[in-house]
């Protein structure tokens, strides 16, 4: 072995080569190459986690202030409900609806004739009280019971408006109202 590394014989160049070639297909084979593709793995598995902190980068940045929207839509949430007439049931609502308009007509020196409620309705899967007046005034009455009505601040819907001038001695106005009103518990119809 000695005589291969010392020069002596006319092969030890080739064979030194030889040997070097071997060498460096061995070093290239078992260290380089597992160093190169172990390199490669993990380049692409940090593009991988890059995409997917971009990824959460933008889904946080779209969902910053979401608490605060969330919050905000809650305090609307509540303020909406308190605008709502109270009752668990149509019939409950339709009662306090009705009260709330007899009130009403009776504040703005409107006579009401007949009240009744009437078979309520679904709105978005919710129950609609509904309620039924004639009511017996004049014009300047009948502007004052409306704005009463939009005063108490509760979420009523006028759903039919009939007006009719009733002529005589006594001229007057047959006002026929049909008010509706959201049940907070959806209620049946």
């Amino acid at each position: 072995m000695k005589a291969l590394f010392s020069g002596t014989g006319s092969r030890s160049p080739l064979l030194r080569y030889g040997i070097l070639v071997i060498v460096v297909i061995l070093w290239y084979s078992l260290v380089w190459d597992g160093i190169t593709s172990r390199t490669e793995t993990l380049r692409e598995n940090l593009e991988v986690k890059q995409a997917k902190v971009e990824r959460l980068q933008a889904k946080l940045k779209k969902n910053t202030g979401l608490e605060a929207k969330l919050r905000n839509a809650e305090k609307q949430y509540a303020a909406l409900e308190k605008r709502l007439l109270p009752g668990d049931t149509i019939q409950v609502v339709a009662s306090t609806l009705q009260d709330m308009l007899n009130t009403a007509a009776a504040e703005a020196g409107l006579e009401v004739t007949t009240y009744r409620t009437i078979k309520g309705r679904k709105w978005r899967k919710k129950g609609l009280a509904a309620v039924r007046l004639t009511l017996k005034g004049d014009t300047a009455k009948l502007v004052k019971f409306l704005e009463l009505i939009n005063k108490k601040k509760k979420i009523v819907r006028i759903n039919n408006l009939n007006i009719v001038k009733v002529s005589g001695r006594k001229p007057y106005l047959r006002i026929n109202i049909e008010a509706e009103a959201l049940c907070k518990q959806g209620g049946s119809a």
